[in-house]
């Protein structure tokens, strides 16, 4: 599997990925000259939540599993992702730990950008961070949209109407 991507190729993979979506040609080339080859194997971990970040993975072949601890200390699975996914997109334009757990499911090649060459290149080509930001706009809308979709049990009359709660003593009657 071990096998480097040449730029023509890296250009062809981005085209096809909704986050770089829309960018011309000389604009993926630069996103592509500074994409490096990576390579996991079933069971590694490609990101690790609360680690330093400073990459996005970009899914060439294969799939990908993102889970995140919860309180109570069990981890939950927030998605599959496979070709033409991504992973780690948030390093790239903050310094907060890893969100989430990102884990090989089986062998995957990847493609790696590092937020140092992903800063130079969006200085020449600013058009790459602003593509980047409408999907990831785009992203937190469709999350959005599923919390929304959630059951949430009633809430206390006193959120519903507004209301204050007072604290009484046992007893005693309302002032």
């Amino acid at each position: 599997m071990s096998q480097e991507t040449s730029l023509s190729e890296k250009i062809l993979l981005l085209r096809r990925m909704e986050i770089f979506e829309g960018l011309a040609v000389a604009e993926l080339a630069a996103v592509a000259a500074v994409c490096q080859d990576d390579e996991a194997q079933s069971g590694d971990n490609i990101i690790t939540e609360g680690d330093a970040g400073e990459t996005m993975y970009l899914i060439v072949k294969g799939k990908v599993l993102v889970t995140q601890k919860g309180d109570d200390g069990c981890a939950m699975e927030l998605a599959n992702l496979g070709e033409g996914d991504y992973v780690g997109e948030m390093a790239l334009f903050d310094d907060a730990p890893r969100s989430a757990t990102v884990t090989a499911d089986g062998p995957v090649q990847l493609l790696v950008l590092y937020k140092r060459e992903f800063d130079e290149t969006v200085r020449e080509y600013p058009q790459v961070a602003l593509q980047m930001c409408k999907e990831l706009s785009r992203r937190l809308r469709n999350l959005h949209d599923k919390i929304h979709a959630i059951p949430v049990c009633e809430l206390p009359p006193s959120f519903t109407t507004g209301e204050k709660e007072t604290s009484q003593e046992p007893g005693s009657e309302p002032g």
